[in-house]
Formats: structure tokens, sequence, C-alpha cells
């Protein structure tokens, strides 16, 4: 390995104002997955990252056969309207960008006991997809027909995020009071949503086989300064599912990724036990997640996805205080592998270009 991997992502506005900058025409924008291999060599980035997963446009999930939402709801651009989940339209203001705000209306915030949540709600939800038929933004296609080359990471691990799925079905702040008072509430849901989550990613992992090369989830259950509950419940709970969920997917063949935000110190060493192969996002402005520290930590036992802070780094340092950050990054990893260098998320307008441009460059000089 002669450098360190990247991965670029940002959403859509700056996405658009980076290929115009890079010198695309309108075509560019408006046909990403045609522009994205030239793009790419201009930038001098590896992959476009999806997010969790480490390539945009070939991650896959299961073609849907349900409804699509209704009024006032909106389709959220993943999978969890599929199951229940409602969000709609959002707007970020002074940026003119529309998203969807997940997880309002929670179809389960009126239980008021155990008995109130439906035994196989979700289960039945099985039915309503294909799991022959792998779908993204950009293609239908087949599962036994999915070929991945040098060009593309075919990446699969969509409704596998266990906590945030419990909380966009209850509502957050219920869960969470769920949690602290009402252990059998806690696990009837835990326990329809653990079932739930193995067995369509066991659906999802047969049909593909080993023709997929990375399994990427989500699940926010830190924040700033740490957990959002304690490890002990998250012990309890949630890691027995992983610890399953992880095993099916290495006997697929598939590299595990698990993102989590914020300072991950209580967690992020049960899921290393557990066999999580890369950590994303390494947010640095998150309580003791400076770069050596991570490195000093976990640099030795996982491989990390990002790195470079999109909260302070990409918005509050200059075009060289970037190349600083890359450069330590660079100097703490060297070509030993385990670092696969990007944003720490999808960098938003706020973030200079020169600043974007800077991560690239300082990665390849």
């Amino acid at each position: 390995m002669d450098r360190i991997p990247t991965t670029f992502r940002a959403n859509k506005v700056l996405s658009d104002i980076l290929m115009r900058h890079l010198g695309f025409t309108d075509q560019g924008p408006a046909d990403l997955a045609g522009s994205r291999k030239p793009f790419l060599d201009k930038l001098k980035a590896d992959f476009w990252s999806s997010g969790t997963k480490v390539d945009r446009f070939s991650t896959f999930s299961p073609k849907y056969l349900g409804p699509s939402p209704q009024p006032p709801y909106v389709d959220d651009g993943t999978s969890f309207y599929k199951i229940g989940i409602r969000a709609k339209r959002g707007k970020m203001e002074g940026y003119g960008v529309e998203y969807p705000l997940v997880g309002v209306d929670p179809p389960l915030a009126g239980a008021l006991s155990p008995s109130d949540i439906p035994k196989g709600f979700l289960m039945e939800r099985l039915e309503l997809f294909d799991f022959g038929v792998m779908k993204n933004a950009y293609r239908e296609v087949k599962a036994e027909e999915i070929e991945h080359s040098g060009d593309d990471i075919v990446s699969v691990g969509s409704l596998s995020n266990f906590f945030m799925i419990c909380c966009y079905l209850r509502g957050m702040e219920a869960f969470l009071m769920d949690m602290a008072f009402d252990r059998k509430m806690t696990e009837r849901l835990a326990g329809e949503v653990g079932e739930f989550i193995l067995e369509f990613n066991r659906r999802e992992l047969d049909a593909l086989g080993r023709k997929a090369v990375y399994y990427g989830t989500w699940d926010d259950v830190c924040g700033q300064n740490g957990m959002l509950f304690s490890p002990e419940l998250f012990k309890k709970l949630f890691l027995p599912t992983y610890k399953e969920l992880i095993g099916n997917v290495h006997a697929h063949g598939l590299f595990y990724g698990w993102h989590c935000c914020g300072s991950v110190h209580e967690v992020l060493p049960l899921m290393i036990d557990a066999g999580i192969d890369v950590f994303d996002v390494v947010q640095t402005s998150a309580r003791d997640m400076g770069i050596e520290n991570v490195h000093r930590l976990y640099g030795g036992d996982v491989c990390l996805h990002g790195a470079v802070d999109v909260q302070k780094d990409l918005v509050e340092k200059s075009a060289e205080g970037v190349k600083e950050v890359v450069k330590k990054i660079k100097d703490l990893w060297g070509n030993r592998g385990g670092m696969i260098l990007a944003p720490s998320h999808e960098t938003l307008p706020d973030a200079p270009i020169e600043n974007i441009l800077a991560i690239y460059e300082a990665a390849g000089e």
C-alpha cells in the first residue's frame, strides 16, 4: 500500500458545487453515477461513500414491494419507511437543503404496556421485500447478477440500526425512559426489533452470497460526551444481536463496518471484541476523541473510516490547517493500513471548497 486510501462524502448541494468547481457541466451533477469516475479522478479520491458504506453507487438493498408513504409523510431515502417509520420533509435553513426528518409521529408512541406492542409486527413486513432483486437510486439488478470490480465495492446493510429503529418506532425520549424505568417494555420492543434485524439481514446475505464485499450499519448510541444510556444496558439488550449479526456477515465473507457518532470509548471496545472490521466516523470534536488518542487506543485493533472532522476541521480551519490534520493522520498510520481517510460525516455547504480539496491533495502527497 503506497498511501492511505480515501473516500469522499458530501450532501447533494455541496457535491453539485464541487463538481462544477472541478469543471463538470450540468450533465455532471445531473448524472452522478455516470460522472463519478472522472469526478473522483479529478478530486484524487478513491471512492464516493454513501456515509456508512464505502461505495455510494454500489450500495444495495432488497426491492421493496409495499406501498409508498402517503402525505404528509415522505420517502426517507433509506429503508425506514418500509417498516412503518415515518418521515416528513425538513429544510436546512440558510442552505435551501431539503432532507427527510425521520422518526416523526412514532407508531408505538401510545403503547402503555408490552402487550400494546403487537407480536411479530415487524416480521410480517418481510413479505414486502423481494430479496432476489437488489436496488439503489441508480439501478435495479437481480441479486445473482451483481458483480464487483476494482472500480466499485458492493455494499449492503439496510435495516440493521438496532437502537435507532427502537427509537424511531417508539420515539427517542419514550424509549430512553423505557430503558430507565420500564425494563419489560424495553425488552419487548428490543426483542421484536432484534428478531427482525437478524432475519432480514440473513435473507439479504443469503441472496447475495459472496457477491458483496462490505456490510455497513450505523447506530448512534453516543453523543458528544459519551453514551446515551449505560454500557451495561447495551451489553444486555443490543450486543448479543450484534454479535450474531457480525458472525453471519463474516460467514458470508464480508467486512463489517459500524458507524457511531460522538465519544465512543464506552461502546467501541465492546464492538471491536464483537468482531467489527471497520469503525466509522472518528468524530474528533467529541470528548477525548482526538486523533492521537483514538490511534493509541484503537489503531491496532480496527480499521478506521473518517477522521477529518466536519464540525471543526473543515469549517473552522484554513486549507493549510486541513492539510496539517491529514499529515498528522498519515504520520500516525503510515502505509501500514488500518485507516480510510475521509470527512467524518457527509460534508455540508458551510465547508469551503478549498478545504475539501485540501484533504485529497494532502493525502496524495
